[in-house]
């Protein structure tokens, strides 16, 4: 059975659901390139699993509905409830030293309109240790004041360094629950005679 919690606007969500679809395990669709030319990896496996090489510095970018460029407009970006924590994570495996702040690797655009400037959000605190040739989680837990959100996975180095990344998750409240898939990406299997 679900938890369910009460976010900021009243409604109710499901406890560690995951906003970004094909997040976990991660792919290119949702997630685009920003300059970090991403692809899959079936050598590197997290449990059991391909995931996705890439290049920080540049990164990647996610849209809600997968698009081939990048766009500014923010109502092609996720929608935030002004006022809702946050928790934004993943998992990565580095060949090499990155940056790791409450905003790098796990990055961010925030707008309220289409035609505003560019914000951030009330950071609250962050976690993990990225250490070079192991699987690392790390997380931020921020507070919208913005009404849009573009995730990125950026650091800005150079020269960039390759990376594995197995998930990526943003979810509604202040705890971490770990990987888990969007419930769009989740297969219902229904075994005979179930109901």
């Amino acid at each position: 059975m679900p938890e369910f919690i009460t976010l900021a606007d009243g409604s109710l969500a499901v406890k560690g659901r995951n906003l970004l679809k094909q997040s976990c395990p991660l792919v290119v669709g949702n997630w685009i390139n920003n300059g970090g030319s991403p692809a899959i990896d079936n050598a590197v496996l997290y449990d059991g699993k391909p995931t996705l090489r890439l290049n920080l510095g540049a990164g990647i970018v996610y849209y809600p509905i997968p698009r081939a460029t990048q766009t500014a407009n923010c109502e092609d970006w996720v929608p935030m409830i002004v006022g809702q924590t946050y928790v934004y994570s993943m998992c990565m495996k580095a060949e090499g030293t990155v940056p790791h702040t409450w905003n790098f690797p796990l990055h961010w655009h925030f707008k309220n309109t289409i035609d505003g400037p560019y914000g951030g959000p009330e950071f609250i605190s962050s976690g993990g240790v990225i250490k070079v040739g192991e699987w690392s989680v790390i997380w931020t837990k921020f507070k919208a004041i913005h009404k849009w959100m573009r995730p990125f996975i950026y650091t800005s180095q150079n020269p960039a360094v390759p990376v594995n990344i197995a998930w990526i998750k943003l979810e509604c409240g202040d705890e971490f629950t770990g990987p888990s898939a969007a419930p769009e990406d989740e297969t219902v299997v229904l075994t005979e005679g179930a109901g």
